[in-house]
């Protein structure tokens, strides 16, 4: 579930060094900033899409009960102003 205003993937579109661990997560953020540009809430969408597929792909625990119909792994968006979370196809 990505959130609005998510420092890390602002972090990884402006390209800076943060305090922190965060800067750690910049790898794996950087696709969904190649996918979605510099806008905030794409980028942030993209990657929790991204993010809900390698976790459906490589947790073979997961993948195991995703293919047996036991398990959904869906991405969502939380827009912390609102308290909303939308589904992200």
């Amino acid at each position: 579930m990505g959130h609005g205003g998510c420092g890390a993937v602002k972090a990884t579109i402006d390209a800076k060094e943060v305090p922190g661990q965060i800067s750690s997560l910049y790898p794996h953020i950087q696709p969904a900033v190649d996918q979605a540009g510099p806008n905030l809430e794409a980028a942030i969408k993209a990657n929790a899409k991204i993010q809900a597929a390698l976790l459906r792909q490589s947790s073979t625990v997961i993948s195991g009960l995703v293919k047996g119909n036991k398990l959904t792994v869906v991405a969502a968006y939380y827009e912390i102003g609102t308290g909303a979370v939308s589904l992200l196809g």
